[in-house]
């Protein structure tokens, strides 16, 4: 194997170990590994492979998931910029990103976080919006924590600017007031409470965790891929990624936009279509633009009212299909 990229990391002097390793990327007839190597008490290297295989793409997921991963525990290399241009010690944090590393280290009481958790199942419900957009786990963690009890102290907590404050200020204030608190407002206290070392551990986890999402997103595709190419159908596929089928259709669109070849899954799946429902549709994306669902369910089914839900599930389905179809035929065209 030819090494084509080497750095030594050592063990910053806040930990007791002290210890060093290297980081390393080899290639030999097109086939790429990444991994750390560490010298053991004995003299003997110690080597962890984090990838081996032919895609460039997962290689630099599972290096940066793992150098990520020994920096979080203290390891700084020689030469940065492996995860980013500028070192992290060149970098000043902001203050919203040291309140929420202070956030996510401190305990938060069960019974306000549930609280919290019910007010905003109820306002996604009233708005008909995803639980998220109301507010992230993180940021209800983050008002448990601080407890503001105005809305000039709420716009203080990460992920709470003037117009979330605005929206929902009086509720939450409302809320949180009756629990006395320990924090004491404004927050600018916290940039001395956080130390270089707590920080650090913290930013690093984060990396780890985003590279680690990053990186099984990369091999979920790897997999979809290879199910496709097998000739596996979309309930295979389904019970394969353990995912629903709207779920898996939504992949594979993606695939499709990516420019993955999964016309053979298409095809296969609309074998069953008759050709006329087939004529319909197509005519319809021809006339109506294939953007928008609705209106084109509306136009080949009818859109009734009282239709099964399940029924009109699988109508969605085989438009979406149809539309990658449609849209592949409209790019060979061109």
């Amino acid at each position: 194997m030819k090494i084509v990229f080497l750095n030594r990391l050592e063990q910053d002097s806040g930990y007791p170990a002290g210890r060093e390793g290297q980081v390393f990327i080899g290639e030999e007839q097109g086939n790429w590994t990444a991994g750390w190597q560490e010298t053991a008490e004995g003299g003997d290297a110690e080597r962890t492979i984090w990838y081996e295989g032919t895609s460039w793409e997962e290689l630099l997921s599972s290096f940066r998931h793992g150098v990520a991963g020994r920096m979080k525990e203290g390891y700084r290399p020689m030469l940065d910029g492996m995860l980013e241009d500028t070192p992290f010690w060149e970098r000043k944090p902001q203050l919203q990103t040291l309140l929420q590393c202070y956030a996510d280290g401190q305990p938060a009481s069960d019974e306000v976080v549930e609280s919290l958790r019910v007010w905003r199942r109820t306002k996604a419900a009233e708005e008909k919006r995803p639980a998220y957009m109301i507010a992230t786990n993180r940021e209800l963690h983050g008002l448990a924590v601080f407890l503001p009890h105005s809305q000039a102290e709420l716009q203080q907590v990460p992920g709470f600017g003037k117009l979330k404050a605005e929206r929902y200020g009086a509720e939450l204030v409302a809320m949180l007031a009756k629990t006395e608190r320990s924090h004491a407002f404004p927050l600018d206290w916290v940039s001395a409470a956080v130390t270089s070392e707590r920080y650090a551990a913290w930013m690093f986890a984060q990396r780890e965790d985003r590279y680690g999402k990053s990186l099984s997103l990369i091999q979920e595709k790897r997999k979809l891929l290879a199910g496709i190419r097998e000739g596996s159908s979309l309930a295979e596929l389904a019970e394969r990624m353990q995912c629903a089928r709207r779920e898996l259709i939504a992949r594979i669109e993606q695939l499709d936009e990516e420019g993955y070849d999964v016309l053979p899954l298409i095809d296969q799946e609309l074998a069953a279509v008759p050709e006329q429902e087939k004529e319909v549709a197509l005519g319809a994306m021809d006339e109506l633009g294939d953007r928008f669902l609705k209106p084109l369910q509306q136009r080949v089914y009818g859109g009734a009212a009282g239709t099964e839900y399940a029924e009109t599930e699988r109508q969605y389905e085989k438009l979406r299909m149809l539309r990658i179809s449609f849209r592949r035929s409209r790019k060979i065209a061109i």
